[in-house]
This record gives C-alpha cells, structure tokens and sequence, in this order.
C-alpha cells in the first residue's frame, strides 16, 4: 500500500503515530456491496465501507471544515477585520462580543483539548501499560516547572517564553500530521521529496515565529491570558528575523509550485481541507500584521488549534472504543449525539475548567500567590504536560493506529 501503510511515524497525526488500548479488526466482508444500503450486519457494514472507500473526514463535513481545517477562525477573523479589529471587555458592543466568543473558546476548546490527551493515554489498559509510568514522569516534571513559577520569579518569564515558543511548534506539527491525513483519506499521496518541501514550509514558518518573538518588541511582548504581561527578550537581531521571513516566503512558493506542478502532471488538486489545514498557520503570520497576537492567542488557539485536536482525539476514541453494530465510519459523525460522545467531551471539558480556572483561582483566594501567577503556574503546567506528552503518544508505531487515522 506504499504511502497509505504509514511505514513511518512522519506520516500519521502530529507527525507521528499513538499507542492503541484496543486490538481494531475490520471484519472480512462476506461480499461485495453495491450501492450505498444501509448495512444490515456488521460484515454488511465492512463490505459497505470497502466500496465507500476511505472516509474522506474524520467526524463530518461541517464539524471537519469548521473545527478541524479552521472555518471558524476565518470566519472570526473576517468578522474583526471588518470591525477594525475591535477586542475587549471595556470596548463597545461589537468589542465585547469577540471579547465574550474568545473567553467562551478558551473555556470549551482551549481547557478542554488539555485532558484530551491524558484520556488518550490513561483512557486504554494497553496505552497506560506501555507508557503510563514515562507520562507521570512526565506530569511530575510538568508540576516542578509550574510550581518554580511560583517560588522562584526568576523562572516565571523563562517558562512563558519557552512555553510560547514550543507553542508554535506544537501547533504547526499537528496542521502538518492532520493535513496528512486529510491526503491520505483521499489519496493524493505525496512522495518523500514533495512531503520535505511541505514539512520544510511548516518548520520554516516555526522559525520565523519563534525568532521574530526575540527579535521584535511587538511580536514580543502582550498581556497573556488577559492578566499577565509577558516583556520583551531582545536576543534575537532584527537582520536574522528578516531573512527567516524571506525564507519562509521562498519556502510558501515552493509549496505552491509543488502543488500546481502536481496538479499539472497529475491531474489531481491537493485536497481543500488539507490546503486550509496546512496553510492557516501559515498565512496568519503574513497577512495578520500587528495583529497577529490577538489573532493567534485569542483566537486560532481555540478556535484551530484546541478545536482540532477535539475533533481528532474524539473520532480516534470513537473508532478505538468501537462503533456501534452496523456502522460505517462514514456515519461516525452520529457519535456526536450519543451518550458515548457525551460522556467524553463532558469529562474532558469539566476536567479542564477545573484545572484551568477554579484551581488557579482557588490558589489565589487562599493566598498562595497573587492572581496572575496563579493563572501562569497553572498554564505553564498544563502546556508542559500537554506538549510532552502528546509527543509520547502520537510517537508511537502501530499499523492499527494508522487504521483508524484513515478509514
């Protein structure tokens, strides 16, 4: 099957492939399907899933476009451009409702995608097995970071920079992986020369994200989560940014040349909703100006990145957990309605609101720190566990896993 076995890590989801707590099988079809009948039986639902194809999305069209590939966030980025931009609690109306839409994203997407992965990993008896001890190490390490914060301040802006520089790392590598998958579930296969230049545009946008974060003071520095302002680190010189920018400009034509010369020679356009995938991070830090920290830290995080993942992790925990009798995985977009889907994101969004905002006020009203630095000892925390972790995770080699990514 050559590019659809996933022969290697850098073809599955976050440029990498999980663990898996359940033994997926596809039972053998009895026979052939024609048409598109509702399946009477479970062979009846493989055979029906055989003639479908892989399923080109991974819950559904709407829930994919919106959440997934980043509809929701073009469509909050048009709103505030037409708007000049306007954000706050203290501005007019249409101010505080983009203000009001980021808090509620924060609190559905962005503390929810957290727990998202220790339920990946402590969710299946094999998972926990295999890397359940190396992921507490990896939470305790997560833990004295955050607790430095706290007793020492000198760490406290360390742990910021370095979790806001990991920050973009972490998000470009997972648009890369699902802008994979998104391929490979409409095979449009890219071969080792055409998956370098794509990856060499992910990590050239990286780059300049990360060096224009030391090298520029409006790149640099703002008030993180609404309640901390982080300050500038000038360690970086301008020229060095500079040509990171041009880089990755060469590094955005080249990924279209590769695109058009494919399309040329074979007839076939890179699917659209890996396009928007791997292009959303991409083209934010060129078009959003002095903008772009209201627009990535308000809003693409939860409303891209936290979002995504959501939509990932589910359709995974959905296919692991196994479908209902008769299912194909073209119908999984039904999961979403059922007691299975809310019982899961009920736990995952009640688990990251209770350590994402009642812990870190509940530290505050007991005095152990001033508010701010509650709220960032919590953060650093979280994002630490969350980074680490989800690399254990999505590292691992499995051709089951590689399975439920594509069907």
């Amino acid at each position: 099957m050559d590019e659809v076995s996933f022969r290697t890590a850098e073809t599955a989801f976050p440029g990498n492939v999980p663990a898996t707590g359940v033994a997926y099988k596809e039972p053998e079809p009895k026979a052939q399907t024609a048409g598109l009948a509702e399946p009477t039986s479970q062979q009846g639902a493989a055979a029906t899933a055989q003639a479908l194809g892989p399923y080109p999305w991974i819950l559904s069209p709407f829930v994919d476009l919106m959440f997934a590939c980043g509809g929701a966030f073009w469509l909050l980025y048009l709103g505030l451009s037409m708007t000049d931009f306007g954000y706050g609690f203290d501005g007019n109306t249409t101010a505080q409702a983009f203000f009001a839409v980021s808090i509620i994203g924060l609190h559905i997407f962005g503390d929810g995608h957290q727990p998202a992965t220790l339920c990946r990993v402590y969710g299946s008896k094999v998972t926990r097995d295999a890397i359940g001890k190396p992921v507490a190490v990896v939470v305790l390490i997560a833990l004295l970071c955050a607790l430095s914060t706290l007793l020492v301040p000198a760490t406290t802006v360390f742990f910021i920079k370095f979790v806001l520089a990991w920050g973009f790392q972490h998000q470009l590598a997972q648009s890369y992986g699902i802008a994979l998958v998104y391929c490979y579930k409409r095979k449009y296969y890219l071969n080792a020369v055409e998956k370098k230049i794509m990856k060499g545009m992910v990590d050239a946008t990286m780059i300049f994200l990360i060096l224009r974060m030391f090298a520029l003071k409006d790149f640099g520095t703002f008030k993180l989560l609404n309640i901390y302002d982080v300050p500038f680190f000038a360690i970086v010189p301008e020229w060095l940014c500079t040509v990171s920018l041009v880089v990755m400009q060469a590094s955005v034509l080249l990924f279209v040349g590769m695109v058009v010369r494919k399309y040329i020679k074979e007839k076939r356009l890179m699917p659209v909703p890996a396009l928007l995938t791997i292009m959303t991070l991409t083209a934010l830090p060129l078009i959003a100006g002095n903008h772009f920290a209201l627009l990535y830290y308000m809003f693409s995080q939860w409303f891209f990145h936290s979002s995504q993942y959501l939509v990932v992790t589910s359709a995974f925990y959905f296919k692991e957990k196994g479908l209902p009798e008769n299912m194909t995985f073209h119908q999984i977009g039904r999961m979403l309605w059922t007691p299975t889907s809310f019982l899961y994101f009920g736990i995952v969004f009640a688990v990251g609101f209770l350590v994402a905002f009642l812990l870190p006020t509940w530290m505050a009203q007991f005095g152990l720190a001033e508010r701010a630095l509650c709220f960032i000892s919590i953060w650093v925390f979280l994002n630490v566990q969350h980074f680490w972790t989800d690399a254990f995770i999505w590292k691992l080699r499995d051709p089951v896993i590689n399975k439920l990514l594509i069907s």
